[in-house]
């Protein structure tokens, strides 16, 4: 039977266990394959920063029932991808808020899209190729070192030596779920925003990013 020990063991022999507090998303701003179009609101940097959820994606096996004889047995006939959610922190300029309605207004058209100047008419929708964009989600170890400096309602930490121990690219994503956002006379309310992405499919990737990573927090606390 398996001990105490023996967990420890394993666990540092795998550099300890794996945080869910511990990642990184990498949102696009310029999506479409045939016609580009670069999305307004926020950049990438705040995205990652402002994200304070995100799924892992999964992948459902289908399968078929199968009668050979007397045995019955499933079969593999394809596989089934929900829907990945991640929800963002919203600052007063509501950045992250217009980032994704720019991202919708390529998708579907309506009385808003019809004023501007090559946007969808009104009941329109576009074409596929023209909304999607690559979507990565870094699962992240702790930092070997971080140094950290408070500015007021900003914080910047620096994480050395840390790494990604796996990451996924969700192929030709799109939001399909902007869920509303409530508001209330609670004092200590931060307001926060859901949003949910269809892809085709996904797969894992290298992390390509450096030893070195910078990130600006906010001091939610002293915020508010």
């Amino acid at each position: 039977m398996s001990g105490i020990e023996e967990l420890k063991g394993k666990i540092s022999s795998k550099n300890g266990l794996a945080f869910a507090n511990q990642f990184s998303v990498e949102l696009p701003l310029t999506i479409g394959s045939s016609v580009k179009t670069k999305l307004s609101g926020v950049d990438k940097r705040a995205l990652n920063l402002l994200c304070k959820s995100v799924t892992m994606p999964g992948k459902q096996i289908a399968t078929l029932d199968r009668q050979v004889g007397i045995y019955a047995e499933k079969v593999v006939n394809g596989f089934a991808l929900e829907d990945v959610t991640m929800t963002f922190y919203m600052l007063n300029d509501y950045g992250v808020r217009r980032y994704f309605d720019s991202w919708r207004e390529t998708m579907v058209g309506d009385a808003q899209t019809t004023k501007k100047e090559g946007g969808l008419k009104d009941g329109i929708v576009g074409y596929k190729k023209n909304y999607v964009g690559d979507v990565i989600i870094h699962q992240l170890s702790k930092p070997q070192f971080r140094l950290g400096i408070d500015l007021g309602p900003l914080n910047i930490d620096f994480d050395l030596l840390g790494k990604s121990i796996y990451s996924v690219k969700l192929i030709e994503a799109f939001p399909t779920t902007m869920n509303s956002i409530e508001l209330s006379n609670d004092l200590d309310g931060i307001v926060e925003m859901t949003v949910s992405f269809s892809f085709t499919n996904w797969e894992v990737i290298k992390d390509s990013r450096g030893l070195i990573d910078p990130k600006i927090g906010l001091n939610l606390g002293g915020l508010i």
